[in-house]
């Protein structure tokens, strides 16, 4: 059985290209967790280049680095601006060559939970402290 084709009636736009990774925090150091970035990185080609992740999970581009919120540029590097929170995920996704690196409350005693959130709405959730959903506490 085939189902009809949603495709918009103009043809003539380009549709979006490029691909999306989420990492999930499972413990250890942050930037262990950052440092995983690279390997979230979907294999497409970059506006800016494809950035070279170091150990503390800054990012650094061959040539001037795309500005991407939740990260602060200290000289010729990005470096993670968000607060340690065990229960934020980050989106890794490449659209349209676009690199773009977002932070997803996971924490289902936030009135955030499911979004996307910014480093400063992150650091002030009142939730942010909590203990694990579903601990019962």
């Amino acid at each position: 059985m085939s189902m009809p084709c949603d495709c918009p009636e103009d043809q003539s736009r380009p549709m979006p290209t490029g691909g999306c990774n989420y990492l999930v925090y499972s413990g250890g150091p942050w930037a262990s967790f950052y440092r995983l970035i690279e390997q979230a990185l979907p294999d497409v080609e970059m506006t800016h280049g494809r950035p070279t992740v170091y150990p503390d999970g800054s990012l650094e581009f061959p040539g001037p680095p795309p500005v991407i919120p939740g990260y602060r540029q200290e000289g010729s590097r990005l470096h993670p601006a968000w607060p340690s929170c065990t229960m934020r995920m980050l989106k890794v996704e490449v659209l349209n060559g676009s690199l773009g690196i977002t932070g997803v409350c996971g924490n289902c005693q936030s009135t955030q939970s499911g979004q996307e959130v910014s480093p400063d709405q992150c650091r002030s959730c009142p939730a942010r402290q909590s203990p694990v959903c579903g601990s019962g506490v």
